[in-house]
């Protein structure tokens, strides 16, 4: 298991996102101030460098005063959600293809070679405000902010959580409001939607996801190969006590009883972040202290821990798809993405287990056939 540091940028990152197979965005922002840390959403395509994953920025959108702060894909269009303060704003991811010339040396001479490469462009469709200000004569830089943004699977609603405790259900693409809840009392930490775009679970400091010791911290829904439905949680301590620390736990529920199933210890430094690979095998989780873990999905059981990976809390954290870059070529189990205010986006990968080379499996099998050579001369058999 390894990590590397595929960018280092000048403001804090809040939010990623994988958008294929090849291409990935990290946003954040420094804020409405004008101490020169810029708002934007960059996006990058994966390639190697070696051994290693590596990432070429190859679009850059400056976002203006407003941070993006949390982003979702719509299912089945380049229509991005992003958090932009007290406001969900729809983008258009444009994607044009071009034919590009490039010099190529080839022997001693120098060749023209056509290329294919990808021209991105966004721009920024409806928006429609997600958070109220508590108090009407407050400016407005002090308006509250949108929290978490999802789409439903059907890609036909948006739903939203701010730092007033509503939940907003909005319709897809109109941005009509649908359902206002008030769901809690304090910011709304974390919010996932079911496969089934129906149901939805959202958690938060206050009681209505608590047992006295702990709190949710994030939620995900996953779908594993069966095609079963289960939701993970993070819980993580109520009041966190250096001295003597509690761990947090990593949280598999039963969703056709609402009822806890399994759960696993994941550690004493609190849970910040969580994500779900894919194909729903993986369970990755990022601390407060910036380490990263990663469990199997359907029994908790812990695969690897890294630490160190941030130097601070993990903001955010996507599984790469399966790929033949990302699993064939560079033999990885799994690639996931970290991201960091540390201004860090990094990718943790594990090498497949159980493979071997050539020459150790000739060496095995020549300690195995010398042991058994042994074994039946011991026991008198004629050789």
């Amino acid at each position: 298991m390894s990590f590397t540091t595929l960018e280092t940028t000048n403001f804090p990152l809040y939010a990623v996102n994988v958008l294929d197979r090849e291409h990935f965005l990290i946003a954040g922002g420094g804020g409405a101030a004008k101490t020169g840390v810029p708002n934007a959403l960059n996006i990058y395509k994966v390639g190697r460098n070696g051994k290693e994953l590596k990432a070429t920025q190859v679009y850059n959108f400056e976002a203006g005063r407003r941070p993006i702060m949390n982003c979702a894909i719509h299912p089945t269009s380049n229509i991005l959600a992003v958090g932009m303060d007290n406001k969900c704003q729809l983008l258009e991811l444009d994607v044009k293809e071009e034919v590009q010339n490039s010099q190529k040396v080839k022997g001693k001479n120098k060749v023209v070679v056509k290329e294919k490469i990808q021209k991105f462009i966004i721009k920024e469709l409806e928006s429609k405000v997600t958070v109220s200000a508590e108090d009407d004569s407050k400016d407005d830089d002090d308006v509250g902010f949108q929290k978490v943004v999802r789409f439903t699977a059907d890609g036909q609603h948006i739903v939203t959580g701010g730092s007033d405790g509503h939940v907003r259900v909005l319709k897809y693409p109109s941005l009509e409001s649908v359902h206002d809840i008030k769901a809690h009392t304090t910011d709304v930490d974390d919010l996932d939607v079911h496969p089934n775009s129906c149901q939805f679970v959202t958690c938060s400091r206050d009681t209505t996801a608590y047992d006295g010791c702990f709190r949710v911290r994030a939620c995900r829904f996953a779908i594993d190969e069966k095609k079963n439905v289960s939701l993970y949680t993070i819980n993580v301590p109520s009041k966190f006590n250096r001295k003597t620390p509690t761990p947090s736990y990593l949280v598999k529920w039963d969703c056709s009883k609402w009822l806890p199933q399994m759960s696993q210890p994941a550690g004493i430094e609190p849970l910040t972040q969580m994500a779900i690979s894919g194909n729903g095998t993986y369970v990755g989780v990022g601390t407060a202290e910036g380490d990263i873990s990663v469990y199997i999905a359907w029994n908790l059981a812990p695969l690897i821990t890294l630490k160190g990976v941030h130097n601070i809390f993990v903001t955010g954290l996507a599984f790469l798809p399966d790929s033949p870059l990302v699993n064939n070529q560079l033999r990885n189990e799994f690639a996931v993405l970290s991201i960091s205010a540390d201004n860090t986006c990094k990718v943790t990968t594990l090498k497949r287990r159980g493979e071997y080379s050539l020459w150790w499996v000739l060496v095995g099998f020549l300690v195995l056939l010398y042991l058994v050579v042994m074994a039946l001369a011991y026991a008198g058999f004629d050789l």
